[in-house]
């Protein structure tokens, strides 16, 4: 299926296989002290929680583990068509029962650092785990959940059929981007290897294991130890590189794997140029621009736009970096939680959105890089309704509807009041933010908006792994938030379906709609391209009327990467493969 989205991808750079070049010009730039000049270091804003791929939705964690784990398949860089990784591309064929089957084969070079095959034994394991439901992969869950069982070439170990109840849009891909774990060094007590799939692809089937097979909580609570995603001797996967280092708070460092299975192969997605990864917890955007100046890292990635685009305009800069600026796939939003008595009904909220002057938000903070939202729904898409107008900043109007609300400053200390279950409320509460320069000033611009028609935010900064804990535990009122996604047909389910409350998925701001919820499943199933397009646009029409978030915008990726490098540039986050960077030959 080709995707209709706003795409730029730029090649920068030749398209080289993984021959060092002659070295560099510069001495001990990005890299660490006493070590080889083929390694990359990656300023990075956030430390991963941990590098176990099922158990995190953070972004920064993946682009740590993607190197150390492999799926079966990727997407190419500009097409977004799946290619194959740890295995062939799918052939897919329908039954007459209605499954859908797709067939595979491991690449036959594929092993694991033990010097054993990668086999289907490892896919159905991963499988397994993914699906346990004692496992702490809920977020993952619903995009497999069309999954009934995976058989296995009885001639050849590598080759097996995924089979599927019902038609999914997202079957293959979801497939594609299975992580595949050694059950060698995940299972090693044997705990699910006699349970067949087909119990764990059974919801009902599934818990009742659960509660009655102490084996699925032995394991479950080993692989959700953190201690399985810090310790770099339990952390095992196919990638090319492998975790040797974790200082907290501080760097990752990755080696290449001298047994690495696909050392050999040129493509991009399967490479292992470098021979050390190094990724710096840079937190602070003062001490990153030292960095590069001190020429001490090599890329950095989500740059502020303020700071990117002076370092731009700087000539000493731009002799040692490119800074490039492309359309991404996140979007930004303050995320409301409808079980919030205060934020409960979809006036309120709408009243709150007339507040923000997104249009002068992005004016100021994103000049050029970042275009505006109205919906879960980026404008490049081709399902995308037009016929919904961005919410104009409206204090009049937002005054109004609060005052439909039954919102009212009853004492006359300049805070709106209502009565909420028989108690009078305040209509204030705190917006959790980033301790970041364009989420602070987001999230005061919007408090601002918010004080001259009564509302009362107290804007709060936590650190990103204390904020999450709020959310997924639903104690917050609001919070800065942005969403990231891939380049395939939007599936609403884990974000937006009412059964996908943490921790069984991320609709952390617990918005609920049955005809939402009713549209989320129809979609999945609907395979016509057309017909689907129409319920995509009445889904983005309740969200438009609900108001679940107040959406604001969608900004341009912004990498820099030295010049020392021969490089790709992708849409795709992080918008470049470490794996993938030559070293450019001595000129």
């Amino acid at each position: 299926m080709k995707f209709h989205l706003l795409i730029l991808t730029a090649f920068l750079g030749g398209l080289l296989s993984c021959a060092e070049g002659g070295g560099s010009d510069r001495v001990n730039g990005g890299q660490e002290a006493g070590s080889s000049d083929n390694e990359v270091t990656i300023s990075m804003r956030a430390e991963p929680v941990g590098l176990n791929p099922i158990l995190s939705v953070q972004n920064v964690s993946r682009y740590v583990y993607e190197h150390i784990f492999q799926t079966l398949n990727e997407r190419d860089p500009e097409t977004f068509e799946l290619v194959p990784l740890l295995a062939s591309t799918p052939i897919v064929t329908q039954g007459a029962d209605g499954t859908i089957t797709y067939r595979y084969t491991i690449d036959s070079l594929a092993a694991w650092p033990n010097g054993t095959d990668v086999t289907a034994r490892d896919v159905i394991f991963s499988l397994k785990a993914l699906l346990n439901p004692l496992v702490e992969a809920g977020p993952y869950r619903p995009y497999y959940d069309m999954i009934q069982d995976v058989l296995v070439d009885s001639t050849d170990e590598r080759t097996f059929w995924v089979v599927t109840e019902r038609p999914y849009i997202l079957a293959d891909q979801a497939i594609a981007d299975l992580y595949i774990y050694p059950e060698y060094a995940y299972d090693p007590g044997g705990y699910l290897h006699d349970i067949p799939l087909s119990n764990f692809a059974d919801p009902q089937l599934a818990e009742q294991l659960a509660e009655a097979n102490a084996g699925l909580r032995t394991f479950a609570d080993a692989f959700n130890s953190p201690d399985l995603a810090l310790d770099p001797e339990r952390i095992v996967g196919s990638g090319g590189y492998a975790l040797v280092a974790w200082e907290p708070g501080q760097r990752l460092r990755l080696r290449r794997r001298d047994n690495y299975w696909a050392q050999d192969r040129e493509e991009d997605r399967l490479a292992a140029c470098p021979e050390y990864l190094n990724f710096r917890i840079i937190s602070d955007y003062s001490a990153e621009i030292n960095a590069l100046r001190d020429n001490s890292v090599d890329v950095a990635i989500d740059m502020p736009v303020d700071i990117f685009q002076e370092m731009r305009n700087d000539e000493y800069l731009t002799s040692l970096y490119d800074f490039v600026a492309l359309p991404g796939f996140k979007y930004f939003s303050i995320l409301l939680n409808s079980d919030d008595p205060l934020l409960s009904d979809s006036l309120t909220r709408r009243a709150l959105a007339h507040t923000v002057n997104v249009d002068q938000l992005i004016e100021q903070l994103f000049p050029g890089l970042a275009q505006r939202i109205v919906g879960p729904v980026l404008p490049a898409k081709s399902y995308y309704n037009n016929d919904l107008p961005s919410i104009p900043y409206d204090l009049e109007r937002a005054a109004r509807l609060l005052r439909e609300a039954g919102w009212s400053d009853s004492n006359g200390n300049g805070i709106l009041d209502r009565t909420i279950e028989g108690e009078r409320r305040e209509f204030q509460f705190q917006l959790l933010t980033y301790p970041m320069p364009t989420s602070e000033a987001v999230t005061l611009v919007i408090a601002e908006g918010a004080r001259r028609v009564g509302i009362d935010i107290q804007v709060t900064k936590m650190e990103p792994r204390a904020l999450m804990a709020r959310l997924d535990a639903g104690d917050f009122s609001a919070t800065f938030y942005g969403q990231g996604f891939e380049p395939t047909p939007d599936d609403f389910a884990q974000v937006w379906s009412s059964t996908s409350v943490p921790p069984s998925g991320t609709n952390r701001g617990n918005f609920n709609n049955p005809e939402a919820d009713s549209l989320i499943r129809k979609i999945a199933i609907t395979m016509d391209t057309s017909a689907r397009a129409t319920l995509y646009r009445r889904f983005q029409e309740i969200i438009y009327a609900n108001q679940p978030m107040i959406f604001l915008y969608s900004p341009y990726d912004r990498i820099v990467i030295s010049k020392r490098f021969e490089y790709s540039i992708s849409s795709i986050a992080p918008n470049l493969k470490f794996n993938a960077l030559k070293l450019k030959a001595t000129q």
